[in-house]
């Protein structure tokens, strides 16, 4: 386990730059609270960014609206970037990297990315190749001060997602009320490896 300084905005838990977590949630309001990961950072001076299919992206921004913040103020001001998803992997990591960058350049410190998946979606990739991003994403977060917490509906997702999306891609996990180390984490190339199988 590695220092944790870093408010991670729900329940009272800690986290690094450079985390990558997976937040597994069943209730609307399991999913309010996830988005209390952005609401932190956007009341100190991060970067945040929201990334998924437009429901979820909209659910997303209207529970900020509803905590009081102005969606639209904060992503004119570069404060905020809406990212959605797109037909290859390769390609989304490339957007939310030139986004990463973008908000660096404005003098962002910080960048919380919260991600909410199309799996099964028109216009996002095959379960393959969403699960090799996910993959991906997890060394792509080293490569910036950031902490990137990705959505998962248990209710909903199929057992080979949440498995494979959720558990062996991540290796923190947030489930109930506790951020926990993952030990079902797969490292990049054993994982790159099995779905090359």
């Amino acid at each position: 386990m590695h220092n944790r300084a870093i408010e991670l905005g729900i329940r009272d838990e800690q986290v690094s730059a450079g985390d990558h977590i997976a937040y597994l949630w069943q209730s609307d309001e399991e999913f309010a609270e996830g988005v209390r990961f952005l609401e932190a950072g956007l009341r100190g001076e991060d970067h945040c960014v929201i990334f998924g299919y437009e429901e979820a992206n909209e659910k997303v921004c209207n529970l900020l609206s509803g905590r009081g913040f102005d969606v639209g103020a904060l992503v004119s001001a570069g404060r905020l970037t809406l990212l959605g998803g797109e037909v290859d992997g390769d390609s989304m990591l490339a957007n939310i990297g030139a986004s990463f960058t973008g908000a660096l350049e404005r003098g962002a410190k910080l960048i919380r990315l919260l991600g909410n998946i199309g799996w099964g979606r028109p216009n996002w990739p095959l379960e393959k190749d969403i699960l090799a991003f996910e993959a991906r994403v997890t060394g792509a977060a080293k490569l910036f001060p950031s902490i990137i917490v990705c959505m998962y509906d248990v209710g909903s997702l199929s057992g080979n997602v949440v498995v494979h999306g959720a558990y062996e891609t991540h290796p923190l996990t947030f489930r109930r009320n506790v951020l926990r180390q993952n030990t079902h984490y797969v490292e990049f190339k054993e994982f790159m490896d099995s779905l090359a199988q």
